[in-house]
């Protein structure tokens, strides 16, 4: 039984865990991501901070991931401002079908190497699980509490079997 307990905590957390936006930061990384998802509009803005000099050149690069159709790459440069802070404007209008983002962080300068890679998603309608009462994380197929249900069964059965 105790095995069956320790596969439902994990099946629990595994679909808590799609929900949740991934951001793959360092704690020492020279820049950090605040955005923490963007829409498919023409003037979508990544933004962040920095570690690095005021005036500093940086290369925001935003590429698809996943199911994103269609498939892109984008870049600008911006400069880190006096306050630590720098964005990025980009048109991801085009994008028809939604997954996530891939956002890279780079000196602009050729000799240095220094940035950071970031993942974030694709959420045209925020406000839509408010409105409806439905749940932020869906997955497809079974819900968390089918899935759930259903170890508890096979459980059992395997159990009267013996």
């Amino acid at each position: 039984m105790t095995a069956l307990a320790l596969v439902a905590a994990l099946a629990v957390a595994a679909v808590a865990a799609v929900g949740a936006p991934v951001a793959a930061q360092s704690g020492d990384a020279p820049v950090e991501l605040e955005t923490d998802a963007v829409e498919s509009v023409q003037n979508a803005t990544v933004s962040g901070t920095s570690t690095l000099d005021a005036g500093t050149e940086i290369q925001v690069r935003l590429s698809s991931t996943g199911e994103t159709s269609p498939q892109f790459l984008k870049t600008r440069t911006t400069t880190v401002g006096s306050d630590g802070d720098w964005n990025a404007t980009v048109d991801l209008s085009a994008i028809e079908e939604h997954d996530s983002v891939g956002v890279s962080v780079v000196v602009a300068s050729g000799d240095d190497d220094r940035g950071a890679d970031f993942e974030i998603p694709i959420e045209n309608d925020r406000t839509t699980p408010a409105e409806t009462g439905d749940s932020p994380v869906s997955a497809p197929g079974f819900g968390s509490v089918v899935a759930i249900v259903a170890l508890v069964g096979s459980a059992a059965l395997v159990r009267t079997r013996r």
